[in-house]
């Protein structure tokens, strides 16, 4: 691998949607999001997502304890992901409507245009009910409102 964070950064997201261990069981409704997105983290230097679930690691981006988290929009995240920055989209289960929130990663591409939202939103790299590189308005439930975009510093 070479010096470009971008890379680094890709290339965590790549593994994480291609292990075994974070495919979702739709049989069991079960998905890994939040391990996935832990995962990443981690291998970024942040342990602050480990072993939460996604509303407990969108409660630790929100609330900022640490003071590396920062609420961003879109654009931000996706510069921040193209410069090898952890950058996170997140929706608690009360927005989402279901049992769990969501999260994923911000992967390190250009934003994409999302009609349903009508304008562009960034590129996530997606393990979830399906696993993926896709934009921001797939991963959520656009219904209800865009997800929100958190950065690490």
């Amino acid at each position: 691998m070479n010096d470009d964070p971008a890379a680094w950064l890709k290339n965590a997201c790549d593994v994480a949607m291609s292990d075994p261990k974070f495919q979702p069981d739709p049989e069991a409704g079960v998905t890994h999001c939040n391990q996935a997105v832990a995962y990443v983290a981690g291998q970024l230097g942040c342990h602050e997502l480990d072993g939460l679930m996604a509303d407990e690691q969108y409660q630790v981006m929100a609330t900022n304890a640490s003071g590396h988290w920062r609420k961003v929009d879109g654009s931000t995240a996706t510069l921040h992901a193209l410069d090898g920055g952890l950058a996170i989209a997140a929706m608690t289960s009360q927005r989402t409507g279901q049992a769990h929130g969501h999260v994923a990663v911000v992967y390190p591409e250009g934003m994409q245009a999302s009609p349903s939202l009508g304008h562009d939103v960034p590129t996530l790299a997606n393990v979830g009910r399906f696993v993926g590189v896709v934009k921001s308005s797939a991963a959520f439930p656009v219904a209800n409102g865009e997800a929100d975009y958190f950065v690490w510093n």
